[in-house]
């Protein structure tokens, strides 16, 4: 039996995350800029639910791209077609 498990997805960058951002700079969240937040939330040292500007839509889409992207695992003997 073969199964192929393949996600084609990489995780956002701190520059990525930065950008969809308010850029309030509130420190709100703990952290003295958005900038220094976002490179938190990149290295999973902060989750993006404590910066209390962000909408809905992008907590919901950052939490989407954070999730670890999934490599291929074949289990049983190869196939060879």
């Amino acid at each position: 039996m073969v199964i192929l498990i393949y996600v084609d997805k990489m995780a956002l960058t701190g520059i990525e995350i930065f950008k969809l951002l308010p850029k309030t700079n509130c420190k709100k969240c703990g952290f003295p800029t958005c900038l220094a937040f976002a490179m938190k939330v990149a290295q999973g040292q902060a989750e993006i639910e404590q910066c209390p500007e962000a909408s809905e839509g992008v907590i919901a889409k950052l939490k989407e791209a954070a999730t670890p992207p999934i490599k291929g695992i074949i289990f049983g003997p190869k196939k060879i077609l």
